[in-house]
């Protein structure tokens, strides 16, 4: 039975736990089962609602989608009665019916994701993690709500993301600092392989495997790998495993030619392990270095990684860790608020001059501040000023002598050379370089489709787009990349490619206006005039000023007298 909160009064007359699988309470924290899966889910649609209020055309919509008007009424008139029945006395007080809307009465009704809103320490109580989802396992089969329930989930993710750094203690690493204080890299103890049916080829590759997870995470935050996996092992490194804050190892079992991976991560305070990861593929494949396969699975337990050491590594302001500025800004940037630029950048700061101006030793950070002047440009190209656009250039420059060796850093810089600069030789060469440093960091494939896009490559724009989507699929930014494979399909022509790219990436990040612009132009380009009127209704409730000229040759990044480019062709039937 979930434990009873103690603000939750005891007069409440019904209790929905949504985060995780679906459970109902009364008063006396007693299960009520509701039977019906659309009942079920009418309950849920009402209670996450604004004012926990939703009309009865909209939950018809996102119940009954393939059915008419007649037959969705009479369904939902049955999931009431179902409810209703189910309910009991508590629904007589909880449940608020008229002809036009279905409500919850918030005086008798409490739900634990807006209780988390008020008081992030029940993410402890009530038995959450930021990998908590909403309606864990929920599937009633219509698209409408399959669309619906994962756009809730990624705004979800975001929250229980905030709400468990809010929650979590400061880290042993950066409480207590004073004047002074150095931050030492994050520690993370390698050890041994376990192999099962293999042989020294096999416990060979598999470190191997290891050893670019823990290069990947390099790149995003300063790292200290301590090397346990041999008797002959550092000195150093066998001292420093005392302060070891993880340890992570692989488990190879070889089945005649197929083979199974396991990654585990442990948590050295607790002693015990925070999570796994799985994969299988062929010997093959082990064998090859670039296999697609084994570079989404380095590349996924990466962003694992990133995640839970963002939660469990910092304090209610997170910029107090330089470890995790470049890392942090990075997310800040993508996440799309208005003052993103701003913050990212004050975070950078913050970490660069922590407490004694001590300068942060990771690289990420100091491109970072480059980059973020892509998105300050990004929407209206020319907005810099001559002197910004040098102080630019003298810190691309700058920051490439810093970071030879770190991809996302090249990634970063490439992108600002090629589109602030217009040098796009030069990025050419610094994006290639930076995917043969880390061919599994999808960051750096994603911007280098950026660059063919902008040089007019479209095909290998295509093939880059697809492998960063492929390898950077559990990656918060996915939705960034799915609309880099969009815009890449578009002006390929490929608009059935196009259109399932952009509405992954809405589905993700709903309010993402570029994924819109193509979306839009895909679905128009190939007959779906209703869709795309649908789309363009949307993106220019978000951005009025699209429906002018000029704004759209902005908007596409286009040069001035740019008019007769192909996207502006495309664009023109839709917005007439």
């Amino acid at each position: 039975m979930p434990p009873m909160r103690q603000d939750l009064p005891q007069t409440n007359a019904l209790n929905l736990y949504l985060i995780g699988p679906m459970r109902i309470t009364d008063a006396q924290g007693q299960k009520i089962v509701v039977r019906g899966r659309k009942a079920q889910a009418l309950l849920a649609l009402t209670a996450l609602g604004p004012q926990m209020r939703r009309s009865r055309v909209w939950l018809r919509d996102k119940l009954w989608s393939n059915s008419d008007e007649a037959r969705s009424s009479t369904s939902l008139r049955q999931s009431l009665f179902e409810l209703r029945r189910d309910l009991g006395k508590t629904g007589q007080t909880a449940l608020e019916i008229s002809a036009d809307t279905i409500a919850l009465n918030p005086e008798e009704v409490w739900i634990d994701l807006l209780a988390l809103q008020r008081d992030a320490s029940l993410m402890r109580s009530l038995g959450l993690s930021e990998n908590s989802e909403l309606l864990e396992g929920f599937d009633i089969g219509d698209p409408e709500f399959e669309d619906w329930l994962q756009g809730a989930r990624f705004e979800w993710a975001d929250q229980a993301e905030a709400l468990a750094a809010r929650q979590q203690p400061v880290s042993p690493l950066v409480a207590g600092m004073g004047a002074g204080a150095q931050i030492s890299p994050l520690r993370i103890g390698l050890m041994r392989s376990v192999v099962h049916g293999g042989d020294e080829l096999s416990a060979h590759l598999s470190d191997q495997l290891l050893e670019r997870i823990i290069g990947n995470l390099r790149d995003l935050m300063p790292v200290r790998a301590l090397d346990l996996r041999n008797d002959m092992a550092p000195i150093e490194d066998l001292a420093e495993s005392a302060e070891a804050e993880f340890f992570v190892r692989m488990r190879v079992l070889c089945v005649g030619r197929k083979v199974t991976l396991t990654f585990f991560l442990f948590r050295a305070s607790q002693l015990a392990l925070e999570w796994s990861q799985t994969v299988q593929c062929s010997m093959d494949e082990l064998q090859d270095s670039d296999a697609l396969l084994l570079l989404g699975f380095v590349a996924q337990n990466v962003d694992r990684l990133c995640r839970t050491i963002q939660t469990g590594m910092t304090s209610a302001d997170p910029s107090v860790s330089a470890q995790l500025a470049g890392h942090s800004a990075l997310n800040m940037l993508f996440r799309l608020d208005d003052d993103a630029v701003d913050r990212a950048i004050s975070l950078i700061d913050r970490a660069e001059t922590l407490h004694t101006g001590q300068t942060c030793q990771h690289s990420l950070p100091g491109a970072l501040r480059a980059y973020a002047a892509s998105f300050a440009v990004g929407e209206n190209l020319g907005m810099l000023s001559d002197r910004a656009l040098q102080e630019l250039r003298d810190m691309t420059k700058m920051q490439l002598g810093e970071n030879p060796f770190n991809s996302m850093s090249l990634a970063c810089l490439g992108h600002v050379i090629g589109y602030v600069l217009g040098q796009h030789e030069l990025a050419g060469k610094v994006l290639e370089r930076a995917v043969s440093q880390n061919p599994a960091q999808p960051f750096a494939w994603d911007h280098l489709a950026l660059h063919k896009l902008y040089t007019g490559d479209y095909d290998a724009a295509l093939r880059h787009a697809h492998r960063a989507t492929q390898l950077g699929a559990f990656s918060p930014m996915s939705y960034s990349y799915d609309t880099t494979l969009a815009m890449a399909a578009t002006l390929s022509g490929d608009y059935g490619r196009a259109i399932l790219a952009g509405r992954s990436a809405l589905q993700k990040q709903p309010r993402f206006k570029a994924a819109m612009r193509y979306l839009m132009i895909a679905q128009s380009a190939s007959g779906q005039r209703d869709a795309a009127e649908v789309t363009r209704g949307q993106l220019l409730q978000l951005d009025p000023d699209f429906s002018d000229a000029e704004i759209q040759r902005r908007r596409f990044g286009l040069q001035p007298g740019a008019h007769t480019h192909p996207l502006l062709r495309l664009l023109k039937p839709i917005m007439e």
